[in-house]
C-alpha cells in the first residue's frame, strides 16, 4: 500500500505504525527518514507562477498549494490530510479537490481532532487506512497505559497543590493552547483556567492573564522549535507586570518545542503530557529520555 501525508501529525503516526509515507508535506520533519521523501505541498508565495508552474498545481488557497504532478506520480492508495487548522497546513477540502481533478483512485482520510480522545482514536483510524490495524491497536494500548501512569502519579495531589498553569501557543497576540491542551494540563496535575478542553485557541487579554496569576507558564508557539519558544518567553518578559506573576517570581516559566509537541496531534501528544507533568510536578514525574527537555527561564 502506498500512503502519502499532507501534514506532520499524520506522517508521524503512519511512520510509527510502519507505513512511512511515500510523499509528504513541506512541513513534515519527523521521523528523520521522511526528509528525503518527495514534497507535495508548499507556500503559494514561493511559486514562480509561470504557466508550467501553475499547470502542475492541483489545488491551492491563499497560503498553501498541492503539487499535482508529485501526487499523481506517487499514485497513492491513501491520502492523509487534516481539518484542524487551515492556517497550519493544507485543508482537507483542497486535498479532495486535487484527488478528484487528477482522477486518483484512493481513500482521503481527514485526520481531525478536538480533544485527547480524538487524538487517540486517530491512531486506529490511520491504522485502518494504511493497513496497519494490529500495530495501531498496540500503539493505542501503549499510549493509554502511559496516560494512566501520569494520572496515577498525580492522583493524590490535593486541589490546593494543583498549580494554575498557562500554556501559550502564541505570544503576540497572546493565545492559550486549545483543543487537547487544557485536557493535558489537567491530567498532568495542573489547572487550565484560561482555556476549556475541546475549544480552539482564542486570543487572551493580558489583563486576564495577570488576574489569573499563573503559577506555571509553558510557552510553546505553534510552528516554533525550542529556540523560537525561548525568544517568545522574552516577549512575555517585556510585558507590563510579568515579573509580578507567581510563575515569574518562582522561576517556573518554561520554553517548549511547540512544533514537536504541543501543537501537533500525533501520538507524540502523550510525550507532551509527560513533559507537562514533569514540569508541573517534577517531584512526582520524571521526564522520559525520549522527550526533549523543556527549559526553565527564571524571571
Amino acid at each position: 500500500m502506498t500512503v502519502v501525508s499532507l501534514f506532520p501529525s499524520a506522517t508521524e503516526v503512519a511512520a510509527e505504525l510502519g507505513a512511512t509515507p511515500a510523499a509528504v508535506s513541506h512541513q513534515c520533519d519527523h521521523p528523520p527518514e521522511v526528509a528525503d521523501r518527495p514534497t507535495l505541498t508548499g507556500l503559494v508565495r514561493e511559486l514562480d507562477r509561470d504557466p508550467a508552474e501553475v499547470d502542475r498545481i492541483a489545488a491551492f488557497d491563499g497560503t498553501y498549494y498541492l503539487d499535482g504532478e508529485t501526487l499523481a506520480a506517487a499514485d497513492p492508495d491513501a491520502v492523509l490530510t487534516q481539518g484542524v487548522c487551515a492556517v497550519c497546513a493544507l485543508d482537507a477540502g483542497l486535498a479532495r479537490e486535487a484527488v478528484a481533478r487528477l482522477g486518483l483512485d484512493c481513500e482521503v482520510l481527514d485526520v481531525h481532532a478536538d480533544d485527547l480522545g480524538d487524538v487517540l482514536d486517530n491512531v486506529e483510524r490511520i491504522g485502518r487506512a494504511v493497513g496497519r490495524e494490529t500495530a495501531a491497536r498496540d500503539l493505542r494500548a501503549d499510549l493509554d497505559a502511559r496516560i494512566d501512569r501520569v494520572r496515577e502519579a498525580v492522583a493524590d495531589v490535593p486541589a490546593d497543590e494543583r498549580p494554575r498553569v498557562a500554556a501559550f501557543d502564541w505570544t503576540d497576540p497572546l493565545r492559550h493552547g486549545g483543543l487537547w491542551v487544557p485536557e493535558l494540563v489537567e491530567i498532568a496535575g495542573g489547572e487550565a483556567g484560561l482555556a476549556e478542553a475541546g475549544q480552539r485557541s482564542e486570543k487572551l487579554d493580558w489583563a486576564d492573564v495577570r488576574a489569573y496569576d499563573p503559577e506555571v507558564i509553558v510557552v510553546a508557539p505553534c510552528g516554533y522549535d525550542r529556540t523560537g519558544a525561548e525568544r517568545a518567553v522574552e516577549d512575555l518578559r517585556a510585558r507590563e507586570g510579568f515579573s509580578e506573576l507567581a510563575a515569574a517570581r518562582e522561576g517556573r516559566v518554561y520554553a517548549m518545542d511547540g512544533t514537536a509537541y504541543m501543537n501537533r496531534h500525533s501520538h507524540r501528544v502523550v510525550d507532551t503530557l509527560e513533559a507537562l507533568a514533569a514540569t508541573i510536578h517534577p517531584a512526582r514525574v520524571d521526564l522520559p529520555d525520549r522527550v526533549a527537555p523543556v527549559e526553565t527561564r527564571p524571571a
